[in-house]
């Protein structure tokens, strides 16, 4: 089993040997901190990217701190299927604010891709046991009446629990688009959802579940200032604790 492992990983390192590509964005981020005073913080990420599928690393560091790797995925294309490890490969569904949806972690992982299927093992303890599997989840896209429609599932192999979870993108208004995230605990019982919306550098969206059916409200606008740099103001609204979340960052991308 070890052997198998060092031998995948010489193959995806030996499929991805070509020029890589820089990218980064130094971000300036200002919000309400505990005093109820706003502050500012600084923060650098950096990308180095050798190509879809091949080598994409993703540093990053904030004022006074040292740089270090936050993702990382190595892969390759062996005939015609996509494979690849790395911490960054989960392929359950998301959304936007995620406040409500289930998320289950996956951590370090071997994604697998053929055309619009998914699956990614998720390894308990990468640096210590490759063969401890945590969880396995699978994610497949498909084109329905003109939507996206993505469905995904979750095994988690230590708590024996299943996550279900399903997304649709595409609904086109003309002046907006409208999208969804549902997701179903299938041990808990548990339902809950996300609504998206979007319209020009506007996203806004809206999220809660079985017991509470609308729990968190929330948007962002993008702005471009010109030469690689842009203004983001957002904020996210607790319902319930009536709390208010707002965000004002200043990127420049390069």
């Amino acid at each position: 089993m070890h052997k198998l492992f060092t031998i995948a990983a010489a193959t995806l390192i030996a499929g991805t040997a070509h020029a890589a590509d820089l990218s980064g964005e130094v971000e300036l981020t200002f919000g309400e901190k505990a005093n109820d005073k706003w502050g500012g913080e600084m923060s650098l990420d950096l990308g180095v990217d050798a190509g879809v599928g091949a080598i994409d690393l993703d540093f990053v560091a904030v004022d006074g701190g040292a740089v270090t790797l936050d993702n990382w995925t190595v892969g390759t294309t062996l005939g015609g299927v996509d494979v690849a490890i790395g911490d960054d490969n989960g392929v359950f569904v998301g959304a936007e604010g995620e406040q409500t949806i289930a998320a289950p972690a996956m951590a370090e992982s071997l994604k697998i891709t053929v055309g619009d299927a998914h699956v990614a093992v998720g390894f308990t303890d990468w640096g210590s046991d490759i063969s401890d599997i945590s969880n396995i989840q699978g994610a497949y896209t498909m084109g329905v009446a003109g939507l996206e429609v993505t469905a995904s599932g979750d095994y988690n192999l230590d708590t024996e629990t299943t996550v279900l979870g399903g997304t649709v993108g595409g609904i086109n208004l003309g002046a907006a688009t409208l999208g969804g995230t549902v997701t179903y605990d299938v041990d808990a019982e548990h339902f809950a959802f996300e609504g998206v919306a979007k319209a020009g550098g506007i996203v806004a969206y809206l999220n809660g579940d079985e017991t509470d059916s609308l729990q968190h409200i929330g948007g962002e606008y993008e702005y471009a200032l010109g030469a690689g740099a842009s203004l983001t103001a957002g904020t996210s609204y607790n319902l319930d604790k009536e709390e208010w979340t707002p965000s004002v960052s200043v990127g420049f991308a390069f």
